[in-house]
C-alpha cells in the first residue's frame, strides 16, 4: 500500500464516500424543501459542510489514533493508541456541534449549545472510537494478507526458477560434453561461456525482475555456447530495440523459447537454420519474439516442454491478464511471442 492508503485506509473506497456525502445531502435538502427553508443560503451552507464533516471525522480523523503507534510493540501499541483515540474523538465531537452550531445560528436558529456537545461527547465520541478501531483493524488485516500473498508469490517465483536453472545447466553440459570429444580447445572456450553463463542466471535467481537487456547477456552468453557446437549451422540475427533494455521482466523468459527453438527447429536440420530475436513496442504492447526456421514446434512439445509451462505460469503470476505468449508456425518455421502491456512493466534506473 502506498502511504496515503496505510494512514488513510479509506481513501480508496472515496466513490463509496461519496455516494454517502451526496445521500446525505440530498436528504437534508429535501428536508429543507418540505420545511420552507431552501431559499436560506446558511441553510445551504449547513446542508452542505455538515455532512463533509461528520464523514471526514469518522472516516479519516477517527483511525489515525490507532494507525499512528501500530510500529509500537504490543501492548504498547493498543494502549498508546486507546489513549490518543480517547483524546482526538472526544476533541473532535467537542468540535463538530461547534461547526454545525455556526452555521445554524448565522441561519437565526437558536438551540442549546451545550446539550448538543454533551451529547456528542457522551454518543458521538465513543462511537468514533469504535469506528475508528474497527477501520484501523481492517486496514492493518489487509496490510498482513498483502504481504503474505508477496512473500507467497516470490516463493513460487522462486520454484518455478529452480526448475530452470538446473534445465539449462543439463543442457549445456551436454553439448559441452560433445565438444570435450570434438575439439578441446573449442571445449575451453565453452567452458568460459558457461562460466559466465551461470554466473549471470545465478545473479538473476535472486532477483524477482530484472532488466531485459540482462536477459538479453543471457542469451548472448547461451547461444555462443551453442554455435561453438553448432559453427556455422546455426546462424543468429538480432532485430532488438535497445530502449527497451531498462524494461524489468521476470528473468529467464526468452531463455527457454531460444533452447526450444534451437533443439527442435535447427539442431535437428543437416545445413541447420536462421534465429531471429526481436524486441519491440506498438501501440503501447511490447512484444519479445523468438523465430526460428526448420521443423515448426508442435503444440504437443509445447504442453511437454518444462521452460515453456513455467513461462507461462511466471508471466500469469507476474502480470496475470497483462501479459500472454504464443507459439505457432510462421513462414518456414515457428515464431514464439511474449506480449506485454506497457503499463504492467517497470522500467529500471539502471542495468545491473
Amino acid at each position: 500500500m502506498n502511504s496515503w492508503n496505510s494512514w488513510f485506509p479509506l481513501a480508496k473506497n472515496w466513490r463509496v464516500l461519496g455516494a454517502c456525502y451526496a445521500l446525505w445531502v440530498l436528504s437534508l435538502l429535501y428536508g429543507l424543501w418540505t420545511s420552507h427553508r431552501i431559499e436560506s443560503v446558511w441553510w445551504w451552507a449547513s446542508s452542505l459542510s455538515s455532512p463533509l464533516t461528520h464523514i471526514g471525522a469518522f472516516a479519516f480523523l477517527a483511525p489515525l489514533p490507532w494507525i499512528l503507534p501500530r510500529r509500537l510493540p504490543s501492548p504498547w501499541n493498543f494502549i498508546l493508541g486507546f489513549l490518543l483515540a480517547v483524546t482526538a474523538c472526544e476533541m473532535v465531537s467537542v468540535l463538530l456541534p461547534i461547526i454545525d452550531g455556526w452555521f445554524l445560528t448565522q441561519a437565526n436558529v437558536k438551540f442549546k449549545l451545550g446539550k448538543v456537545m454533551e451529547l456528542y461527547v457522551s454518543l458521538v465520541g465513543p462511537a468514533m472510537m469504535v469506528v475508528g478501531g474497527l477501520i484501523a483493524a481492517r486496514a492493518h488485516s489487509e496490510e498482513l494478507r498483502m504481504a503474505s500473498e508477496a512473500e507467497a508469490q516470490i516463493a513460487t517465483n522462486r520454484l518455478l526458477q529452480s526448475q530452470i536453472h538446473p534445465h539449462v545447466l543439463f543442457n549445456a553440459l551436454n553439448g559441452l560434453l560433445e565438444l570435450i570429444h570434438k575439439s578441446p580447445k573449442e571445449a575451453e572456450s565453452a567452458v568460459r561461456h558457461l562460466s559466465e553463463l551461470l554466473r549471470r542466471i545465478m545473479r538473476a535467481s535472486e532477483q524477482m525482475r530484472l532488466p531485459l537487456g540482462e536477459e538479453r547477456k543471457i542469451i548472448a552468453d547461451f547461444l555462443a555456447l551453442e554455435s561453438i557446437r553448432l559453427t556455422h549451422r546455426l546462424r543468429v540475427s538480432w532485430e532488438w530495440d535497445e530502449t527497451l533494455d531498462t524494461i524489468e521482466v521476470p528473468p529467464l523468459l526468452l531463455q527457454p523459447l531460444v533452447e526450444n527453438a534451437i533443439k527442435h527447429g535447427i539442431a535437428p536440420s543437416v545445413p541447420g537454420g536462421d534465429l531471429i530475436l526481436r524486441a519491440r513496442s506498438q501501440g503501447g504492447t511490447i512484444f519479445l519474439e523468438v523465430w526460428n526456421s526448420g521443423m515448426p514446434f508442435l503444440d504437443n512439445d509445447v504442453r511437454r516442454g518444462i521452460g515453456v509451462k513455467n513461462l507461462r505460469s511466471r508471466l500469469y503470476l507476474h502480470f496475470g491478464a497483462g501479459a500472454s505468449f504464443s507459439i505457432g508456425p510462421s513462414g518456414q518455421g515457428t515464431l514464439a511471442t511474449i506480449r506485454l502491456e506497457a503499463n504492467q512493466v517497470e522500467f529500471a534506473h539502471g542495468t545491473l
